[in-house]
């Protein structure tokens, strides 16, 4: 059958309509407001931690000791500012570093005092369910009621930690994201030495930031959803040298990195 570019264009146009209509159906709808969703008294929600994609990760030594003493005693005098260092034997410890995405989903309810002007004819207002009789101040009639105002707070953080000072290690980026790295059991956990930091390990990373997302919302009434999801979550375990180097009255400890043989000092 023939159809002109008229007809042609109708039904190409309710075609591209039908389907942008069944593409919106299918979208997830938001879930309607309603007067329990109010409710200001009651204990606030307890905060969720979702930590479930965690993963672990060490990397092995391809530096050797006396590869990190030489780099040790050839870097060593530009640090101490001197022209010959003493270096001390090396002691390999696991430094502990973390990269993570979290995000952070609040709702809480706060009140808010309205003052609303009223004639003085007006001897009672209903407000919801509540009934409210005006008072006077001076020449002015109100009456006074506490709306209820619901709040959502959406947002996300991230970064690459350093399990020692607990500050970003953005220079590890590199490292941590190439190749080497093996799955870290507690087995093998237990058997290698670990260097202490206040977050050298995934659950101190986690209450740290459960801690710093748990804070309450300025006047907040009550919370009623508080949810903290970890999209990414990895640690990893780096092979680091430590070298006392000393000339005379001066000594300090450096880093040799036993996967790449970079340097920098101990903090």
């Amino acid at each position: 059958m023939h159809t002109s570019s008229g007809q042609r264009e109708h039904i190409a146009h309710s075609t591209l309509s039908s389907q942008w209509f069944a593409m919106a159906k299918k979208k997830k709808k938001k879930a309607a407001l309603s007067p329990s969703m109010f409710k200001v008294t009651g204990a606030h929600a307890k905060m969720k931690v979702d930590a479930k994609k965690k993963k672990l990760y060490y990397f092995g030594t391809k530096v050797k000791p006396d590869k990190a003493k030489k780099i040790a005693e050839s870097d060593g005098p530009d640090i101490l500012g001197v022209s010959d260092v003493k270096v001390g034997k090396p002691s390999i410890k696991y430094d502990f570093y973390c990269s993570y995405d979290a995000d952070l989903e609040i709702k809480f309810l706060r009140l808010r005092p309205q003052d609303i002007g009223v004639t003085e004819q007006v001897k009672g207002a209903l407000v919801g369910k509540e009934v409210y009789t005006p008072k006077k101040s001076g020449d002015f009639h109100s009456i006074k009621v506490n709306m209820v105002e619901l709040f959502e707070i959406k947002r996300s953080d991230g970064m690459i930690l350093d399990g020692r000072t607990g500050g970003p290690a953005r220079a590890m980026e590199k490292l941590l994201k190439g190749s080497g790295k093996k799955g870290a059991s507690a087995a093998w956990i237990g058997k290698n030495k670990i260097s202490p930091g206040k977050f050298n390990s995934l659950e101190k990373v986690i209450k740290a930031v459960s801690k710093m997302a748990g804070q309450k919302p300025s006047g907040a009434k009550r919370i009623t959803t508080h949810t903290l999801s970890f999209k990414k979550l990895e640690g990893y375990y780096v092979p680091i040298y430590y070298v006392k180097l000393t000339a005379g009255s001066q000594s300090q400890t450096i880093k040799v990195n036993a996967v790449d043989g970079s340097v920098s000092v101990a903090v």
